[in-house]
C-alpha cells in the first residue's frame, strides 16, 4: 500500500464526532456520527452511531486518499496502483467475487442532517 498508518489517521481525524455519509458514485453505503476509527493491517474500521445504535463498518485501505473541500476521497481505482502497461493483465483476473469498491472512488462527506 502507498499510504502509511500515520497519514490515514491524520486524514480521518477531522471527521471524528461529525455526522458523515460514506458513499460511492452509485449509492450511499453508511451514514452516522463517526465515534471512532481504528486502522488495522489492511482495513480501516469505522464505528458509527445511527438512530441510537452503534455499528461498525470495515473498508480496505485505499490506494490513494485526498481532500476536495470538505469531502474525503478514497481512491480504489486500479490505475492509481498498477502501472498503465500492466493494467490489462490485472483486468483478466477473476473478478467474480469482487468488492463493491473495486475500481471505484469512495467519498466520506459531512452530513447536513444534525440528528442522524
Amino acid at each position: 500500500m502507498n499510504i502509511s498508518i500515520e497519514k490515514v489517521t491524520n486524514f480521518l481525524k477531522p471527521l471524528l464526532l461529525q455526522n458523515i455519509i460514506i458513499k460511492t458514485d452509485k449509492k450511499i453505503l453508511k451514514r452516522g456520527k463517526l465515534k471512532i476509527f481504528q486502522v488495522k493491517q489492511y482495513y480501516i474500521n469505522f464505528t458509527l452511531e445511527y438512530k441510537d445504535s452503534i455499528k461498525s463498518y470495515e473498508i480496505p485501505y485505499p490506494y490513494k486518499m485526498n481532500w476536495d473541500e470538505e469531502t474525503a476521497i478514497l481512491n480504489y481505482h486500479l490505475s492509481s496502483f498498477i502501472p498503465f502497461r500492466q493494467i490489462n493483465r490485472v483486468k483478466f483476473l477473476d473478478s467474480s467475487s469482487k468488492s463493491k469498491l473495486y475500481d471505484s472512488l469512495m467519498y466520506i462527506l459531512p452530513s447536513e442532517e444534525s440528528s442522524l
